[in-house]
């Protein structure tokens, strides 16, 4: 079960920061749901939970509407929340977490990506707590918004872009004072770059199950 970390809050007092589950849609290239596929005894959503339970103070489950994803087991104040606008994306799904949080900062988070550590959510959260509105690391020259830091005031401009047909979270890297960290600022925090493996089809389940065995191998 996970716990609160560095990111909780005291008892009774409102959790300076959140963890976002983006739950996903229709898996349509795995072919069934991902959130609830199994990896190293686990499923996916639960790792995704576990991941953020070692930095928030609070989880949100957020998922398209018409979807029950599993519930996962944390000890960190849990909600649900559904996305307000069908087919609007991660970035609707992102929408949601927000507004159902009550932290002013929230590292969000995809099911899809089984080995995020929670030492490079903590470096999103703290560039967000510094003021940042939208912060997400570039690897291989790609924005990755899938596992970033988000501040609830940036809101308004989330709305904006879904008004504006925008469906893809790095739409957010327009707003004036979003961060997108080069692999310089966060390498440390995550040398091989785990966090950003994603499981969206049977191949990469696979291969996502043969890198836990090699680890668990060398252990």
């Amino acid at each position: 079960m996970a716990m609160a970390g560095s990111g909780g809050a005291a008892s009774g007092a409102a959790p300076r920061l959140a963890g976002i589950v983006l739950a996903g849609g229709r898996s349509a290239r795995m072919g069934e749901d991902k959130c609830a596929l199994g990896l190293g005894g686990r499923t996916l959503l639960q790792r995704a939970a576990d991941a953020l339970g070692e930095v928030a103070g609070e989880l949100v489950v957020a998922a398209a509407a018409g979807r029950e994803p599993p519930q996962p087991l944390t000890a960190l104040p849990l909600r649900r929340a559904t996305d307000a606008i069908a087919g609007g994306g991660p970035l609707a799904g992102v929408l949601a977490g927000l507004e159902a949080c009550s932290a002013p900062v929230a590292v969000v988070l995809a099911c899809d990506l089984p080995f995020a550590r929670p030492a490079l959510l903590r470096l999103l959260a703290e560039r967000a707590r510094a003021g940042a509105p939208f912060v997400a690391p570039l690897h291989e020259g790609r924005p990755q918004p899938l596992c970033s830091a988000w501040r609830r005031d940036a809101l308004p401009a989330l709305r904006e872009r879904l008004a504006a047909g925008e469906r893809a979270a790095a739409a957010m890297l327009g707003v004036p004072g979003a961060v997108l960290l080069p692999p310089a600022a966060w390498r440390a925090a995550d040398p091989d770059a785990a966090s950003f493996a994603n499981v969206n089809t049977p191949a990469d389940l696979a291969r996502a199950r043969a890198l836990l065995a090699r680890r668990e191998g060398e252990a």
